[in-house]
Formats: C-alpha cells, structure tokens, sequence
C-alpha cells in the first residue's frame, strides 16, 4: 500500500550563495487509485461492513473475493456514490466519494451485476444515447469503443437479438464512453458461457494495457487468477487479506513453515500503520472529528507477537508449483529433475510435469535449463493455476452472516 503524499505543498527550499533553490527530496508517491479506511455499513441491526481497510494501485487488475451475503456488492456502491458510509471513507484519485460524488462519478465507470440493457434499440444507437447522456463532445468516440469491445460488426444489430456475452460487452463499451481512470465491474462474467468468459478476460487485459485501473468482483477464482494482479478478500463483513496473490502466498507459506517449528506468525492482513480497531458509531451518525492521514502498512492489530527472548529460526523460502509442458517424454524429463537435479517432486501429467521446488525464479531458471541441457525439450511454463483457490480456502472459514 502507498502513501498520499501532498504535492501542492511549497518545496523546502535551501540556502545557497545568490538566493534560494529547493532541496532534493524523494519523488512524491502515487495516489491509490482507490483507497478505503475504516469502512462501516450496516443494514438495520446487522453489520454488513466492519472496519474495512484496503488500498488499489494505479493500473491494476484487483479481485475482490468473497462469498454470497461477505459485502462486496454493499463496497462496491459506496464506491460507485450509490451508497453512503455509516462510519469510514472512500476515495477515488483522492476524491472522497461523500464530498464530491459528481466528480468521482467523471472518474469511474461502473458495470453492477445483472444491469439490463435497452433491447428494443440498435448497438450503435445505444452507445450514441449514453454519449449524449454522459455530454461526450464528439461521437467519433463511439466508433473508438466499438473497435475496442470488437461490436463494430454488428453495431446495426437489435439489442434483443444479441447473447449474453455481447450484452456484457456492450455494457463495457458503454462505461468507456466517457473515458473513466476506474472500472468498478460487479460480476462482469456472470452466467456467461466459457468462450464468452475468456472473450471478457482478454477485454480486461487490453482495458489495463490501456492505463485503467480494474476493480473486479467475482466468485469465479480460476479466472481471477489469470487476470489480476492483487486481491482482498472479504467473510463476514470483514477483510481478511488483501495485497499482491504472490505476496499473499509467500506470506501464507512463511506462517506453515513458522508453525511447522513451533512458533506462532502474524495474520497476512495488510493494514495501514497507525491502524487502530473501531467500533461503528449508531445508525445514521458518521465519525467526528478531523480528516484522517493514512500511513502504508501496518501489521494486523491482533497478531500475536514472539515471545522468545530471541528471534526464532527463519522461516523455509515458500513451496512453489509450476508446469513445465514438453515437446515430447515427459517421462524422462521427470526422471531426469529427480534424480539428476534432486527436484523431490516431479509428476507427469499428460505432456506436462508438474514440479514442486524451493525457491523464486532463479530455480524455475535453472530446471528449465537443465532439462534443455539434458534433450528434455520445453516449450512451455506455466505456474499453478489453482494459487488463489488455496489461498481462498486457507484464509476463509466459509459460512454468511
């Protein structure tokens, strides 16, 4: 997580021979491009949200995880300005979403879960609307979102005739009309068929290429796992984790291998430092008091701290998995990772081996290498797919409020 670094401030200037020039100073971080602090809501006597904190960077493609009744939907409305919070803030660019919803509102563009489309209407004629309806100066801008959501071949088709998977399409066309920094899309590849899914998930791919920054909730992890580069995860109302998938992992391993010789790790929660438990104020009241600063990161305010006199033993390097697929015998490429380069696991599946190790990239180097120094022909890479399914059910304990 990052800082908000005030820029408009005045440089510190030093005294030099002639007059005064500004001191050097470290480059100002970026603003987030959402940030959310302390987030409460409630819903008559049930806490939907409690003291959600989590942060997304510029350009990034963040999962939000959770199941049914967690309250992503709930975060997601405060963010998009449909819902105002009962204790906490939320800002998009730096603009609170309370102070100034107008101004977020030119910043995002919002998919929510199940939206509906004018059906009796052509595809270009739907975009035209929204364009007029968002005051786009120009309409060359739709011929733009048609080449990019690939509708430009049947922009004079009825609505009504069109699949599911076009429909999402085109609701992606129409939050792009007004060029927004942030997507916020609840679902987008809900109820649609496998080609449809992987149509939506090169579409997101493209959309970041592009500089947007893409906050994404589904239930659909495999999915999420190829797309995106951070995640939170939300049970009960509740954050528990939320940072980069490799971070998490490497975090979640470190805390096995700590237990593993007796020693207890801290929870892998990313808060922001000076964190402090809240308690949401009563219905309908919001907190007093000055706005509040928010530091980076700060470990999670209930873990457990080591109560050695002395530091215990480093923690193993994470387990990694990958598959390694081969142009042919994949047999004797993991006969030759065993028992040439002591590589403990090594199994064939189909044309790939799929391999364990220790270690970072430089090990997934050095197999790759020996196998090509050893006629073990690789022609691809790939790491586990099923990262974030483990880290879902490891984290989680399931059940809804």
């Amino acid at each position: 997580m990052t800082d908000v670094v005030d820029t408009t401030a005045a440089p510190e200037r030093t005294r030099i021979e002639g007059g005064t020039a500004p001191s050097p100073r470290a480059a100002p971080r970026v603003t987030p491009a959402i940030r959310v602090r302390h987030l409460w809501h409630r819903f008559g006597n049930l806490d939907v949200l409690r003291d959600v904190t989590f942060d997304v960077a510029q350009g990034e493609i963040f999962g939000f995880i959770g199941p049914n009744g967690a309250g992503k939907t709930t975060t997601i409305r405060v963010m998009a300005t449909l819902l105002e919070p009962m204790a906490g803030r939320v800002e998009v660019d730096g603009i609170d979403v309370t102070i100034d919803p107008n101004e977020v509102r030119r910043l995002i563009g919002y998919m929510p879960d199940h939206a509906g489309v004018y059906e009796r209407i052509t595809v270009r004629e739907y975009l035209e609307f929204f364009a007029d309806a968002f005051r786009v100066p120009s309409l060359s801008v739709v011929d733009a979102v048609l080449e990019l959501t690939d509708l430009g071949k049947i922009q004079d088709r009825v609505v009504a005739t069109m699949s599911k998977g076009m429909k999402q399409r085109l609701q992606l066309g129409r939050i792009l009309l007004h060029d927004p920094k942030v997507l916020i899309l609840d679902e987008p590849a809900s109820d649609l068929d496998p080609r449809a899914r992987i149509e939506i998930r090169d579409l997101l791919l493209e959309l970041r290429s592009l500089g947007k920054t893409i906050f994404l909730s589904s239930h659909i992890l495999t999915e999420l796992s190829d797309v995106c580069t951070s995640i939170a995860i939300l049970e009960k109302g509740r954050l528990v984790v939320a940072g980069p998938i490799g971070e998490i992992s490497s975090r979640l391993e470190a805390i096995r291998s700590a237990q593993a010789v007796g020693h207890t790790a801290p929870a892998p929660v990313s808060y922001s430092p000076g964190y402090r438990p809240m308690q949401a104020p009563p219905y309908g009241q919001r907190p007093a008091g000055p706005p509040m600063t928010y530091p980076a990161t700060h470990p999670h305010p209930q873990a457990p701290h080591y109560a050695h006199p002395h530091p215990p033993p480093m923690a193993a390097p994470p387990r990694r998995r990958l598959k390694i697929r081969l142009l042919s015998d994949p047999e004797r490429a993991a006969h030759i990772l065993k028992t040439g380069l002591g590589v403990p696991e090594a199994d064939v599946i189909g044309t790939f081996v799929q391999v364990g190790f220790v270690g970072g990239d430089a090990q997934i180097a050095e197999i790759v290498r020996y196998l090509v120094m050893n006629g073990a022909p690789v022609i691809g890479v790939e790491p586990e797919r099923n990262e974030l399914e483990r880290i879902f059910l490891e984290v989680t304990r399931g059940g809804v409020q």
